[in-house]
């Protein structure tokens, strides 16, 4: 554990109880990891805080502090990561987009991938280095680790609200019907979350793409999208 590792991990430490595993919040998040009772906004202040107080920052040494969270023994280390890169700046996210392969083999469950996978960073990064990240995200959907699985759906959830890039929701859409044929909840929520990500940018050939293909998807991402196409909601 580095320096900058205590010092995030201390204050997490300063503002909640001892780590533990509570089987049904375990079982919800997906995790087996150790947690700190610490509420996300908290987590979110101390990462804002500690950020703003080390501007200087390095991209090189962000990803190392990164690495150093993920490889920790909680899912709060875990899942303070990907806070931390919401509230980093564009200089400071200009590492290798590779090393997210390393990060999800550490990580398990909706809650660690996601909050790693999806705001700030994906929003802008992926967009901007597209040509990089899209043999990453094609690697991802054919992982036997159904972790990177997810990823290779979620990670394009941020930047299709935010962007209009057909590139990225075509690569989208042609994965989301390669794992279309998949039963985990793991893989069909984050196919109605992809989806319905494209409501507002890619309306038109979301609907074309829903036409031709419903009768493949999940039932729960066929329901989802279409209600949100219909009434601007994912359910009723």
């Amino acid at each position: 554990m580095n320096r900058l590792h205590k010092e995030i991990l201390k204050q997490i430490q300063d503002h909640s109880d001892k780590p533990t595993k509570h089987t049904f919040l375990n079982s919800y998040l997906g995790t087996s990891h150790p947690r700190y009772a610490i509420t996300v906004p908290a987590l979110r202040k101390i990462a804002k805080t500690w950020m703003t107080n080390h501007p200087s920052l390095s991209a090189t040494e962000l990803s190392l502090l990164l690495t150093r969270l993920i490889k920790g023994d909680s899912s709060t280390e875990k899942c303070m990561a990907g806070i931390l890169l919401d509230y980093s700046t564009p200089e400071q996210r200009k590492f290798n987009p590779k090393i997210f392969n390393t990060w999800l083999n550490e990580l398990e469950g909706w809650a660690e991938v996601d909050t790693l996978c999806t705001g700030r960073y994906s929003e802008t990064e992926i967009p901007s280095q597209w040509e990089t990240w899209k043999p990453l995200l094609i690697r991802f959907s054919k992982s036997k680790n159904i972790q990177k699985r997810r990823a290779s759906i979620v990670l394009l959830c941020s930047p299709l609200l935010k962007v209009t890039d057909e590139r990225m929701a075509n690569f989208a859409l042609q994965n989301a019907l390669q794992l279309a044929h998949e039963k985990d909840i793991l893989i069909t929520k984050a196919l109605s979350w992809v989806l319905r990500s494209m409501v507002k940018r890619h309306r038109r050939l979301l609907e074309r793409f829903m036409v031709q293909h419903k009768s493949k998807l999940p039932k729960i991402a066929v329901r989802e999208t279409l209600t949100k196409l219909k009434t601007g909601k994912k359910t009723k």
